[in-house]
Parts: structure tokens; sequence; C-alpha cells
């Protein structure tokens, strides 16, 4: 039991269980197949290659369709049964081992029958004929591969040819006789459905009314639910506008009665009527006037439906949607649906006031026409891959009317259908600019020093990595500056750290002012600054550099708030790539060098 459970699970959709059930069915006759395949090899009739070889096609073709039926690929197909394509693989499956055989070819034949008997509930006579012809020529092919690879196996050839003959005689008779079952099975189709017609108006109770339109007569239909209660229906003798109703309004009862006075048939009219203890009941009637043998009106005949459930379960319906609406209008996030041709069906709130428009400018409209060709284009292979089947998450930048660029994150999750079936998507849309701009606070905090605003040693390590890479791409040198201030301790320490921190701020903003824009300034340390610059054709380039920073640093800085005239100087050492260093360690190290060579020498 557990194991019919998990090959065909209870909640497998039932024509797909069916189907399932038709193939393990088939899957049996494969079974005897390899059973007489094996007994064939036994008696000598069949070589163990071939046996193997038949034994692994067996299941191999097996797993193949039942995964096929399993996953619902088999949907994709006219015939979602698969009947021709498995026979056709049968057959295959049988001419190969025919092939083989040392004898018993004429009782192997008879396999074509047990094939034929699968499909004579499923195929019509043109594709009975496809399938024998296929057989005929299968089979041919297999005595002309005989003759001319292995005459040894063939005793007698006009035996074989005859046997042939014999096939094509008996073969299209399955091709009649399937057509005419066929033929039978849809005229009993076409009798069920002309039946379910007919049965449309079946209903919970009939009734009659006299030419006035008086009620004469009410009884149970052929349901369970029996006759109304008649405290809540018109009764005998009375019209039915008489009774107290709640629906429909004056307009629609005047429209039913001029229906009545006309004498037209009516189907499928509504209306709610009230009892003096009980709950509205709602009722459903459909009518055709009665007429004698000389075209005199007699009055109406008719059928009645309790529809009190259906309309407790519409109402029901429609108060969850509203819930739904007041909570989707509520929830901090813009949201959207759309329909398997990208209209728009519903929108909440938060989307409208977002994008600036009015609902009634975006239900039934396209998703190009509401946000613009070119955004179209930018977000249409994100929908296209959602609408296959896949949830897709993107983030977009939308500049408002008032010029705010806004940092959007989009969520598209598919609405799948029953069979798998994508109708259309729901949208998910959360503005992330607070996140986005917190994010990029908390890199530049990470890459940045929090005193100059330049980047960290974390940052400066990363750009020296870059400038390397692209200097051995490129075959060119470039430059890096290891800067170290002269005499700053002393106004630290006499100033006070107030004023060391202005010094500081001070010399990254000269340092900056002798660079280019595309070089690094970096502060790696307490009073040392780099400079990376990538871009140089002479070494002599970095030294004049070098030199334009020493004379701006040299110049005197006015420090507090009583602009104290303070003077400081810097040394700096330079190591060039590759000449200096061919790596990030390397080239460190000999600027560090190279700057405490000139602090020493005391010349910059």
């Amino acid at each position: 039991m557990k194991l019919a459970a998990f090959l065909i699970p209870p909640s497998l959709d039932p024509k797909q269980a069916l189907r399932l059930r038709r193939f393990g069915l088939a899957a049996l006759n494969y079974l005897l197949g390899a059973t007489l395949v094996a007994i064939a090899w036994a008696f000598g009739a069949l070589p163990a290659a071939a046996v193997l070889l038949t034994t692994a096609a067996f299941v191999a073709i097996n797993v193949a369709l039942y995964a096929t039926f399993r996953s619902g690929f088999n949907l994709r197909f006219s015939d979602p049964s698969l009947t021709k394509l498995q026979m056709l693989a049968a057959v295959t499956l049988l001419m190969f081992t025919i092939y083989h055989m040392e004898f018993g070819r004429n009782i192997a034949l008879f396999g074509c029958f047990i094939i034929f008997l699968f499909g004579v509930f499923r195929l019509d006579t043109r594709e009975f004929t496809l399938v024998t012809l296929y057989t005929l020529a299968a089979y041919a092919l297999v005595i002309d591969l005989l003759m001319y690879r292995r005459p040894q196996a063939i005793q007698e050839v006009p035996l074989e040819w005859l046997s042939w003959l014999m096939l094509a005689g008996l073969l299209p008779g399955f091709a009649i006789i399937g057509g005419q079952i066929n033929t039978l099975r849809r005229r009993l189709r076409n009798s069920e459905a002309r039946f379910r017609s007919l049965t449309e108006m079946s209903s919970d109770f009939y009734w009659e009314s006299d030419a006035e339109h008086r009620l004469t007569l009410i009884g149970s239909g052929g349901t369970a639910s029996g006759v109304p209660d008649l405290a809540q229906t018109p009764q005998i003798g009375q019209r039915r506008w008489e009774v107290p109703y709640l629906s429909p309004d004056d307009a629609g009862w005047q429209a039913h009665r001029e229906a009545l006075e006309a004498h037209r048939s009516f189907r499928s009219f509504e209306f709610s009527r009230v009892g003096s203890d009980a709950p509205a009941r709602h009722l459903s009637i459909s009518g055709d006037p009665v007429f004698d043998e000389s075209g005199a009106f007699k009055g109406y005949r008719g059928i009645g439906t309790d529809i009190t459930a259906r309309k407790r379960a519409e109402q029901d319906l429609r108060d969850t949607a509203e819930r739904l609406r007041v909570f989707a209008d509520n929830v901090p996030v813009m949201t959207a649906a759309f329909d398997e041709n990208l209209r728009y069906r519903s929108v909440n709130k938060q989307f409208v006031e977002f994008f600036g428009f009015s609902v009634e400018n975006i239900i039934g409209k396209h998703l190009r026409e509401v946000i613009g060709e070119e955004a179209h284009r930018e977000v249409e292979g994100n929908f296209m891959r959602a609408m296959q089947g896949h949830p897709v998450t993107y983030r977009r930048t939308r500049t408002l009317p008032n010029g705010e660029a806004r940092h959007l994150e989009v969520k598209l999750l598919p609405h799948v259908g029953d069979r798998g079936e994508v109708l259309g998507l729901f949208a998910v849309i959360t503005d992330i600019t607070e996140h986005k701009l917190a994010e990029e606070r908390i890199q530049r905090v990470a890459h940045h020093d929090s005193l100059t605003g330049l980047p960290n040693r974390l940052l400066f390590n990363d750009r020296l990595q870059q400038a390397l890479s692209l200097a051995k791409r490129d075959s060119r040198q470039f430059a890096l500056l290891y800067l170290d201030l002269d005499k700053f301790k002393p106004v630290n320490d006499s100033l006070g750290h107030a004023a060391g921190d202005e010094m500081l701020r001070a010399v990254a903003a000269r340092i900056r002012g002798q660079v280019r824009e595309s070089d690094t300034v970096a502060r790696v340390g307490g009073d040392e600054f780099t400079v990376i610059l990538p871009h140089i054709a002479r070494g002599d380039e970095a030294e004049i550099v070098a030199k334009k920073i020493v004379t701006a640093i040299a110049a005197p800085f006015l420090i507090g708030p009583h602009g104290r005239n303070v003077q400081i100087g810097s040394s700096i050492g330079i190591a060039i790539y590759p000449a200096d260093g061919c790596d990030a360690d390397m080239l460190v190290n000999s600027a560090d060098a190279a700057m405490y060579n000139a602090k020493q020498a005391g010349n910059g």
C-alpha cells in the first residue's frame, strides 16, 4: 500500500493518476516480455548480450515514461496518455529482439497483437494505420537485415516473407476494430454531452403558475434538497413580487414582470426572500411560457434552485477580498498583480501614491504603458523570466518628478495554476532608499578615514592592488609615495589634540590639491599618508609631485580659533613599480625605507 501511494501519490491530478495506472499495466506487460526473453535465452533462442540489451531497454523505457507522467511533461503532447509513442517504442524493442533470435521468430511476432491491444481504446483508424505501417516496415527491415547480415539464422526465406504477409493481413483488422470502438466512444461522449446540457436545468424544485402569474404548483425536484421552506417562498395563489423580499430592487422586479407579460422565457432570475424568524434565502428560477393548442397563454412552468450557499460563499469571498484590500493598502510595501499578458489587475494604495497614478489609469493597462518604454526595456527580461515560472528579484532606481532618486527592490512571484501554467505575476516593490544610503554610509565608514575623509589603509591596499594589476596588464610603471609629517608631535602636544586633528585635515586638503583626480591619497597612520600615482611615464614625474607636496605642507598653517601660525614639514619616500618592487609589500617597504632615509637626511 505504501509503495502504491509512493508511485501514485493521492495528491496527484486524477487524470494523471489514471494515466499512471494505465502505464502500470503496460509496465507489467514489459515485465512479462522480459520474462519471455529470459525463457528464450534459456532455450538458446537468444544470445545473452541481446537479453541484457533488451532488459536494459525495458528498464530505461519504463523509467523514462514514469518520469514523464510524474513530472507532467506528457501534458505537452496532444495525447497525454502517450499511447502511440508507447506502442512505437514497444514495436521497436520487439523487432530488435526478433532480429537477434536464432529461431522462434513467428512465435515472437504474436507480441505485436499484445501491443496493438494496448491501443484499441485510444487510437483512431488513422493512428492505427500509421502504427501498422511502421510495424510492417520494421519487420520487413528485420527480414532484410537477416538475409544480408545473419543468413544462417534464416531457415527458409519464403517462410519469413509469408509471416510478413500474415502480419500484413491481420494487423489492419486492429485499425478497423479500433476505429469502430473509438467512433462508438465518440458517440457516447456526445450523448453524455447532450445529457449534461439537458440536465443543466435540473434543480431543487419545480413550479407552475397560471395566466395571472399566481403560483399554482410547487414540488420537489430531482435533488436531495427538495421543496424549499414555503414560509420563505411565494405560496400557492401568490405572485412572486407579493411576498416580502430583499432583492432585486423595484427596477429588477419591473424588468422581470415585463418579461412575464411579454410571455418570454427567462433563465436564472435571482431573488432573495426573508422569513419571519429565519435568515434570508436566495433562490434562482428559470421558466418557459405554456400555451394551449389554440395558442392561448396558460401560464408558466419552470424550475428553481436554492442558491443560498453560493450567495453566502460569494459574500464571504467579497468580504475576504475587502479584508485583503485593506491589508494590502496598509502594508509598508507596494504591491501589484498582473495577468498573463502583463496587464495590471490590481494595485495597492502605496503603489498608486508612490508612482503618482490613479487606479483607473492603471488597471487593465500593459506594463509598458504605465512605466514607459525606456524603463520597460530595462525590466522586460526580468518579467519574461518570471512568466516562465521563476521567482525573480532585482533592483532599479526610479527618479521621481521632483528629481529625487529612489532605490527600489522588486520581487516578481509567478501565479501558477493547478496544471503548472503561469496565470500571471505578483509584484512586491520595496523602497530601499534609506537602506541603500545606510549601506553606502557603512561602506564609506569602513573604507575611509573618519577624520580626513581620505581612503583608509583597507581601501589603500585595494587601490594598490588595482594599480599593480593594471600596470602588469599594460606593462607600464606607476609610483607610490609614502609621507610622514615632521614636527607634528610637538604641535599636537602643545596645542592639543583638537588642533592636531585640524592640522591633519588641512594637510590632507593640501596633498589632494597637488595631485590629479585619478590619483589616490590615503591616510594609513597617525601622521602618515600615501599617494598612488597610477599614470606616470617617467620616474622623475613622481619626484616632481613629491616636491610639490613638500612645498605645500611647508607653508604655515593657521590653527585654532585664534589662527595661530604653525609650521611643520614632511618627508616623502618614493617607490617605482617595477624597479623598486613587483608586489604590494615590496613597494610599501621600499617607499617606507626611502621616506626614513629622507627623514634622516632632513631634506624632505
